[in-house]
Protein backbone atom coordinates (compact mmCIF):
# COMPACT_ATOMS: atom_id res chain seq x y z
CA UNK A 1 0.00 0.00 0.00
CA UNK A 2 2.61 2.71 0.88
CA UNK A 3 3.96 2.48 -2.53
CA UNK A 4 1.20 2.11 -4.51
CA UNK A 5 0.43 5.94 -2.83
CA UNK A 6 3.82 6.78 -2.00
CA UNK A 7 3.38 7.02 1.87
CA UNK A 8 6.82 8.09 3.18
CA UNK A 9 8.25 5.98 6.52
CA UNK A 10 7.45 9.04 8.45
CA UNK A 11 4.08 7.65 8.88
CA UNK A 12 3.89 4.33 10.95
CA UNK A 13 0.73 2.00 11.67
CA UNK A 14 -0.39 0.33 14.93
CA UNK A 15 -2.73 -1.89 15.74
CA UNK A 16 -2.54 -0.57 19.41
CA UNK A 17 -4.86 2.41 20.38
CA UNK A 18 -2.71 3.07 23.24
CA UNK A 19 0.22 4.12 21.03
CA UNK A 20 -1.51 5.92 18.58
CA UNK A 21 -1.52 9.54 17.35
CA UNK A 22 -5.06 9.27 15.66
CA UNK A 23 -7.21 6.30 14.85
CA UNK A 24 -8.42 5.26 11.50
CA UNK A 25 -11.64 3.62 10.82
CA UNK A 26 -10.81 0.99 8.37
CA UNK A 27 -14.18 0.85 6.81
CA UNK A 28 -16.04 3.79 5.35
CA UNK A 29 -18.30 5.29 8.01
CA UNK A 30 -21.79 4.09 5.95
CA UNK A 31 -21.02 0.50 6.67
CA UNK A 32 -21.28 1.35 10.64
CA UNK A 33 -23.91 1.57 12.94
CA UNK A 34 -24.74 4.20 15.33
CA UNK A 35 -23.28 1.96 18.26
CA UNK A 36 -20.37 1.08 16.27
CA UNK A 37 -19.61 4.93 15.81
CA UNK A 38 -20.17 5.91 19.66
CA UNK A 39 -17.49 2.97 20.33
CA UNK A 40 -14.99 4.05 17.85
CA UNK A 41 -15.37 7.84 19.53
CA UNK A 42 -15.48 6.61 23.10
CA UNK A 43 -11.32 4.97 21.86
CA UNK A 44 -10.44 8.26 20.84
CA UNK A 45 -12.04 10.33 23.82
CA UNK A 46 -10.48 7.97 26.30
CA UNK A 47 -6.80 8.11 24.48
CA UNK A 48 -7.74 11.92 23.66
CA UNK A 49 -6.86 11.51 19.79
CA UNK A 50 -9.16 12.40 16.86
CA UNK A 51 -10.47 9.86 14.48
CA UNK A 52 -10.79 9.91 10.91
CA UNK A 53 -13.77 8.09 8.70
CA UNK A 54 -14.13 8.52 5.11
CA UNK A 55 -17.82 8.36 3.95
CA UNK A 56 -18.00 6.82 0.39
CA UNK A 57 -20.72 6.87 -2.04
CA UNK A 58 -22.00 10.32 -4.08
CA UNK A 59 -24.76 11.43 -2.66
CA UNK A 60 -24.65 14.48 0.41
CA UNK A 61 -26.34 12.08 3.21
CA UNK A 62 -25.10 13.74 6.52
CA UNK A 63 -23.83 10.68 9.47
CA UNK A 64 -23.86 10.52 13.25
CA UNK A 65 -21.24 13.14 14.84
CA UNK A 66 -19.49 12.81 17.74
CA UNK A 67 -16.82 14.89 19.57
CA UNK A 68 -13.60 13.39 18.85
CA UNK A 69 -14.60 11.97 15.14
CA UNK A 70 -13.44 13.83 11.71
CA UNK A 71 -15.52 12.48 8.77
CA UNK A 72 -13.77 13.27 5.05
CA UNK A 73 -15.92 13.12 1.90
CA UNK A 74 -15.80 13.84 -1.83
CA UNK A 75 -20.04 14.51 -1.95
CA UNK A 76 -22.11 16.58 0.59
CA UNK A 77 -23.19 19.78 0.78
CA UNK A 78 -20.74 22.83 2.96
CA UNK A 79 -23.73 24.27 3.77
CA UNK A 80 -25.49 21.48 5.29
CA UNK A 81 -22.16 19.99 7.32
CA UNK A 82 -20.36 20.82 9.95
CA UNK A 83 -16.84 21.12 10.61
CA UNK A 84 -16.68 17.46 11.47
CA UNK A 85 -17.00 16.90 7.53
CA UNK A 86 -13.96 17.82 5.41
CA UNK A 87 -13.48 18.06 1.83
CA UNK A 88 -11.68 14.54 0.38
CA UNK A 89 -9.50 14.81 -2.99
CA UNK A 90 -10.57 12.03 -5.39
CA UNK A 91 -7.23 10.28 -5.94
CA UNK A 92 -5.87 9.86 -9.61
CA UNK A 93 -2.48 8.54 -11.27
CA UNK A 94 -0.30 10.54 -12.99
CA UNK A 95 -1.22 10.36 -17.10
CA UNK A 96 1.50 11.73 -18.51
CA UNK A 97 3.92 9.08 -18.00
CA UNK A 98 1.01 6.47 -19.00
CA UNK A 99 0.09 8.40 -22.17
CA UNK A 100 2.61 11.30 -22.89
CA UNK A 101 5.72 9.62 -22.58
CA UNK A 102 6.93 11.91 -20.44
CA UNK A 103 6.82 13.49 -16.69
CA UNK A 104 6.88 17.09 -17.91
CA UNK A 105 3.65 18.95 -18.70
CA UNK A 106 3.62 21.25 -22.27
CA UNK A 107 3.36 24.40 -20.95
CA UNK A 108 0.60 26.17 -23.38
CA UNK A 109 1.74 29.61 -24.83
CA UNK A 110 -1.45 32.29 -23.67
CA UNK A 111 -3.45 33.23 -27.16
CA UNK A 112 -5.87 36.06 -27.12
CA UNK A 113 -8.67 33.88 -26.23
CA UNK A 114 -9.07 30.99 -24.16
CA UNK A 115 -9.61 27.42 -25.21
CA UNK A 116 -12.09 25.87 -23.34
CA UNK A 117 -12.19 21.98 -23.45
CA UNK A 118 -14.15 19.35 -22.30
CA UNK A 119 -14.98 15.75 -22.74
CA UNK A 120 -17.38 13.55 -20.91
CA UNK A 121 -21.08 12.92 -20.81
CA UNK A 122 -23.14 16.09 -21.73
CA UNK A 123 -26.90 15.75 -23.60
CA UNK A 124 -29.60 18.05 -23.87
CA UNK A 125 -32.05 15.12 -24.17
CA UNK A 126 -35.20 16.07 -21.95
CA UNK A 127 -35.75 11.80 -21.02
CA UNK A 128 -32.02 12.20 -19.79
CA UNK A 129 -32.80 15.40 -17.57
CA UNK A 130 -35.87 13.71 -16.26
CA UNK A 131 -34.58 10.11 -15.89
CA UNK A 132 -31.78 11.64 -13.33
CA UNK A 133 -34.11 13.89 -12.14
CA UNK A 134 -36.24 10.93 -11.07
CA UNK A 135 -33.29 8.46 -9.76
CA UNK A 136 -33.09 11.59 -7.37
CA UNK A 137 -36.66 11.91 -6.47
CA UNK A 138 -36.50 8.26 -5.08
CA UNK A 139 -33.26 8.68 -3.18
CA UNK A 140 -35.25 11.21 -1.27
CA UNK A 141 -38.27 9.43 -0.82
CA UNK A 142 -36.42 6.89 0.88
CA UNK A 143 -34.69 9.06 3.18
CA UNK A 144 -38.09 10.67 4.20
CA UNK A 145 -39.17 7.17 4.76
CA UNK A 146 -36.46 6.46 6.93
CA UNK A 147 -36.86 9.97 8.45
CA UNK A 148 -39.40 12.60 7.78
CA UNK A 149 -37.75 15.06 9.51
CA UNK A 150 -34.11 14.93 8.28
CA UNK A 151 -33.12 18.07 6.24
CA UNK A 152 -30.15 16.47 4.02
CA UNK A 153 -32.29 15.99 0.81
CA UNK A 154 -30.25 16.23 -2.33
CA UNK A 155 -31.36 19.10 -4.58
CA UNK A 156 -32.62 18.20 -8.19
CA UNK A 157 -29.82 18.03 -10.51
CA UNK A 158 -29.56 16.59 -13.91
CA UNK A 159 -26.32 16.27 -14.25
CA UNK A 160 -25.48 15.81 -18.02
CA UNK A 161 -28.12 17.67 -19.39
CA UNK A 162 -26.92 20.80 -16.79
CA UNK A 163 -23.44 19.75 -18.11
CA UNK A 164 -24.70 20.42 -21.42
CA UNK A 165 -26.21 23.77 -21.12
CA UNK A 166 -23.23 25.02 -19.83
CA UNK A 167 -20.99 23.87 -22.61
CA UNK A 168 -24.14 25.72 -24.41
CA UNK A 169 -23.19 29.14 -23.19
CA UNK A 170 -19.90 28.59 -24.34
CA UNK A 171 -20.74 27.64 -27.63
CA UNK A 172 -22.72 30.87 -28.16
CA UNK A 173 -19.64 33.22 -27.29
CA UNK A 174 -17.97 34.65 -29.24
CA UNK A 175 -15.52 35.69 -26.56
CA UNK A 176 -13.85 32.17 -26.04
CA UNK A 177 -12.78 29.01 -28.35
CA UNK A 178 -14.54 25.48 -27.08
CA UNK A 179 -12.69 22.25 -28.03
CA UNK A 180 -15.71 19.90 -26.68
CA UNK A 181 -16.23 16.21 -27.16
CA UNK A 182 -19.64 15.26 -26.21
CA UNK A 183 -20.55 11.67 -24.96
CA UNK A 184 -24.10 10.13 -24.58
CA UNK A 185 -22.71 7.93 -21.60
CA UNK A 186 -20.14 7.65 -18.83
CA UNK A 187 -17.14 6.75 -20.43
CA UNK A 188 -18.78 6.41 -23.91
CA UNK A 189 -20.30 3.99 -22.78
CA UNK A 190 -17.70 1.63 -22.73
CA UNK A 191 -16.62 -0.44 -19.35
CA UNK A 192 -13.03 -2.35 -20.43
CA UNK A 193 -10.52 -3.15 -22.99
CA UNK A 194 -9.25 -1.51 -25.85
CA UNK A 195 -12.39 0.61 -26.70
CA UNK A 196 -12.02 1.95 -22.82
CA UNK A 197 -8.18 2.94 -23.09
CA UNK A 198 -8.81 4.76 -26.43
CA UNK A 199 -11.51 6.86 -25.19
CA UNK A 200 -9.59 7.49 -21.86
CA UNK A 201 -6.51 9.25 -24.08
CA UNK A 202 -9.12 10.67 -26.10
CA UNK A 203 -10.23 13.02 -22.89
CA UNK A 204 -6.43 13.55 -21.42
CA UNK A 205 -5.35 14.64 -25.03
CA UNK A 206 -8.58 17.13 -24.80
CA UNK A 207 -7.70 18.35 -21.60
CA UNK A 208 -3.80 18.58 -22.37
CA UNK A 209 -4.93 20.61 -25.70
CA UNK A 210 -7.06 22.77 -23.62
CA UNK A 211 -6.39 26.06 -21.78
CA UNK A 212 -9.41 26.15 -19.14
CA UNK A 213 -11.32 22.88 -18.51
CA UNK A 214 -14.96 23.07 -17.20
CA UNK A 215 -15.24 21.21 -14.07
CA UNK A 216 -19.21 21.01 -12.62
CA UNK A 217 -20.29 18.51 -10.15
CA UNK A 218 -21.89 14.82 -11.54
CA UNK A 219 -24.26 12.53 -9.78
CA UNK A 220 -22.59 13.22 -6.64
CA UNK A 221 -21.49 17.39 -5.47
CA UNK A 222 -17.91 16.81 -6.63
CA UNK A 223 -15.84 16.72 -9.79
CA UNK A 224 -13.62 14.48 -10.65
CA UNK A 225 -12.35 16.62 -13.22
CA UNK A 226 -10.97 19.33 -11.14
CA UNK A 227 -8.13 16.97 -10.09
CA UNK A 228 -7.48 15.28 -13.24
CA UNK A 229 -7.21 19.18 -14.62
CA UNK A 230 -5.01 20.25 -12.11
CA UNK A 231 -2.75 17.06 -12.74
CA UNK A 232 -2.48 18.02 -16.52
CA UNK A 233 -1.27 20.86 -15.03
CA UNK A 234 -4.42 22.56 -16.79
CA UNK A 235 -6.72 25.77 -14.96
CA UNK A 236 -9.98 24.42 -13.68
CA UNK A 237 -13.54 26.23 -14.37
CA UNK A 238 -15.04 25.20 -11.01
CA UNK A 239 -18.45 25.84 -11.13
CA UNK A 240 -19.61 25.70 -7.19
CA UNK A 241 -22.74 24.01 -6.06
CA UNK A 242 -22.06 24.23 -2.36
CA UNK A 243 -19.28 21.83 -2.59
CA UNK A 244 -17.10 20.91 0.28
CA UNK A 245 -13.08 21.60 -1.32
CA UNK A 246 -10.55 19.61 0.45
CA UNK A 247 -7.83 21.33 2.67
CA UNK A 248 -9.63 24.33 2.79
CA UNK A 249 -7.97 26.05 5.40
CA UNK A 250 -4.38 25.38 3.28
CA UNK A 251 -5.23 25.83 0.15
CA UNK A 252 -6.53 29.21 -1.63
CA UNK A 253 -8.32 27.36 -4.25
CA UNK A 254 -9.58 31.10 -6.07
CA UNK A 255 -6.27 31.09 -6.90
CA UNK A 256 -5.41 27.84 -8.89
CA UNK A 257 -8.78 27.69 -10.70
CA UNK A 258 -11.82 29.85 -12.46
CA UNK A 259 -14.82 30.32 -9.42
CA UNK A 260 -17.41 29.93 -10.49
CA UNK A 261 -20.74 30.79 -8.41
CA UNK A 262 -23.89 28.39 -9.46
CA UNK A 263 -25.81 31.45 -9.34
CA UNK A 264 -23.86 33.36 -12.17
CA UNK A 265 -23.18 30.44 -14.40
CA UNK A 266 -25.36 31.79 -17.63
CA UNK A 267 -22.01 34.32 -17.81
CA UNK A 268 -19.44 31.57 -17.36
CA UNK A 269 -17.87 32.62 -20.98
CA UNK A 270 -17.46 36.45 -20.13
CA UNK A 271 -16.15 35.29 -16.47
CA UNK A 272 -13.48 32.88 -18.10
CA UNK A 273 -12.41 35.57 -21.07
CA UNK A 274 -11.90 38.66 -17.98
CA UNK A 275 -9.66 35.87 -16.05
CA UNK A 276 -8.04 35.17 -18.65
CA UNK A 277 -7.79 38.69 -20.29
CA UNK A 278 -6.67 39.89 -16.69
CA UNK A 279 -3.37 37.47 -17.00
CA UNK A 280 -0.10 38.24 -18.15
CA UNK A 281 1.89 35.94 -20.54
CA UNK A 282 4.28 34.71 -18.04
CA UNK A 283 0.99 34.32 -15.05
CA UNK A 284 -0.82 31.98 -17.58
CA UNK A 285 2.21 30.15 -17.72
CA UNK A 286 3.21 30.03 -14.18
CA UNK A 287 -0.81 29.00 -13.45
CA UNK A 288 -0.61 25.85 -15.28
CA UNK A 289 3.03 24.82 -13.20
CA UNK A 290 1.28 25.76 -10.38
CA UNK A 291 -1.56 23.55 -10.59
CA UNK A 292 0.73 20.74 -11.35
CA UNK A 293 2.53 21.18 -8.13
CA UNK A 294 -0.75 21.77 -6.32
CA UNK A 295 -1.34 17.78 -7.64
CA UNK A 296 1.71 16.19 -7.01
CA UNK A 297 2.70 17.89 -4.04
CA UNK A 298 -0.81 18.27 -2.28
CA UNK A 299 -3.44 16.32 -3.20
CA UNK A 300 -1.84 12.78 -2.25
CA UNK A 301 -2.02 10.47 0.10
CA UNK A 302 1.28 11.03 2.34
CA UNK A 303 0.54 14.90 1.77
CA UNK A 304 -3.11 14.07 3.07
CA UNK A 305 -1.80 12.27 5.84
CA UNK A 306 0.23 15.27 7.04
CA UNK A 307 -2.64 17.42 6.82
CA UNK A 308 -4.06 14.91 9.12
CA UNK A 309 -0.98 15.04 11.49
CA UNK A 310 -1.31 18.79 11.86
Amino acid sequence: MRDRWGVTDEFQFTETITTADVLFIPHPVNTYSKKQLQEFNALCVQQNIRGYGYISGDYGKRYPEHSNLVYFRMGGFKSQLSANNRGFPVFVSDKYPTFFDTDEIKIRPKKAQPLIGFCGYADFSGFIKFSHTLRLVRENLQRFISNPLRKDYEPLFASAYERARLLGYFEKSAMVESHFIYRKQYRAGVQRGESRAVTTREYFENIKNSDYVLCVRGAGNFSVRLYETLMMGRIPVFVNTDCLLPFEDEIDWKKHLVWIEWKDRKNIAARVADFHANLSAAEFEQLQKDNRRLWKETLSVNKMLGFIKK
